[in-house]
C-alpha cells in the first residue's frame, strides 16, 4: 500500500462558549456538563453516519476525523451541530499529510477566514489510520491501586503518549478505560505505532481504511484477534 495519501480533520469551533458559561450563573456546571454530552452524541451519530468519528478534544472545540467525506457531508455535520449547540457554531476541514497538519491547516482557516464555513477540496486520496492501543493490566491495577490513582496513572501515560506521537504529526485520545486512540499519518505509521506500545505495556489494533468509521472497526477487529490468538501484540487490517 502506498504511503503517500492524505488525511482530512475538521474542526468545530463553539463561538462565544466561554460568555455563555459566565452568563449561566455559578450554579451551571451540571447544565454545562449534560449540554456538552448531549451535543458530543448528535454529532457523533451524524458524522459516524456518513464514515466519520468525532473527537471531543476541548468540547468548545471538537476535532472530526473526516477523510473521504464529502462538502455535503460536511454540512450536515455543522448543521447538526448549529441546531444542537447553545452558541454559534464554525466549521473548517482541511487536508494534509498528517492529521495534526490538517487539524492546524483548519484552525488556521478558522482564525483568519471570517466564513462559518470552510471546505478545502484535496486532489490526493484521503484514508485514515487508526491505532487502537489497549493498555495490559488495568483491571489489575484498578483493584490494587483504586479508581482515581489508576485514572491518573491513565492520564499520565496518555500525555506520554502524546508528546511522541505529536512530532510525528499524530493526535492523541483518550477513550476511557484502558483504551487510547492515536490518529496516525500514512507515512511511518507503523514505527510510530511500535513507539507508542513500548511506553507501556500495550497491544494494538491497526486499522487502515478510507474513512476514520471502517478505520475504528478494523482496529477493534485487529485487537480481537489478538486477544484470541495471544501470541502477538500488534496486528492490522487494511482495506483500501
Amino acid at each position: 500500500m502506498a504511503n503517500t495519501f492524505f488525511t482530512r480533520v475538521a474542526v468545530l469551533e463553539l463561538k462565544g462558549y466561554r460568555e455563555w458559561t459566565e452568563s449561566l450563573g455559578d450554579d451551571r456546571e451540571w447544565f454545562i456538563q449534560s449540554s456538552q454530552a448531549s451535543l458530543y452524541k448528535e454529532l457523533q451519530k451524524i458524522s459516524s453516519s456518513k464514515g466519520g468519528f468525532v473527537l471531543p478534544m476541548r468540547y468548545d472545540y471538537m476535532l472530526v476525523l473526516s477523510s473521504s467525506l464529502c462538502e455535503s457531508n460536511h454540512r450536515e455535520i455543522w448543521e447538526t451541530a448549529k441546531q444542537n449547540a447553545q452558541v454559534k457554531v464554525r466549521m473548517a476541514s482541511t487536508c494534509a499529510r498528517s492529521p495534526l497538519e490538517a487539524e492546524l491547516r483548519a484552525w488556521t482557516a478558522l482564525k483568519t477566514l471570517k466564513e462559518d464555513f470552510i471546505f478545502e477540496f484535496c486532489d490526493e486520496e484521503e484514508s485514515s489510520v487508526i491505532a487502537h492501543l489497549d493498555v495490559n493490566y488495568i483491571t489489575e491495577s484498578t483493584k490494587e491501586e483504586g479508581v482515581t490513582r489508576t485514572y491518573h496513572s491513565m492520564l499520565n501515560l496518555v500525555g506520554r503518549l502524546s508528546d511522541i506521537a505529536e512530532p510525528r504529526g499524530g493526535i492523541i485520545q483518550y477513550l476511557g478505560g484502558d483504551n487510547v486512540l492515536a490518529v496516525l499519518p500514512g507515512e511511518g505509521y507503523l514505527n510510530v505505532t511500535i513507539t507508542l506500545m513500548k511506553e507501556a505495556n500495550i497491544k494494538a489494533g491497526l486499522g487502515i481504511a478510507r474513512k476514520a468509521r471502517d478505520a475504528l472497526a478494523l482496529a477493534a477487529r485487529a485487537l480481537h484477534e489478538i486477544r484470541k490468538e495471544r501470541k502477538v501484540s500488534l496486528v492490522a487490517y487494511v482495506n483500501i
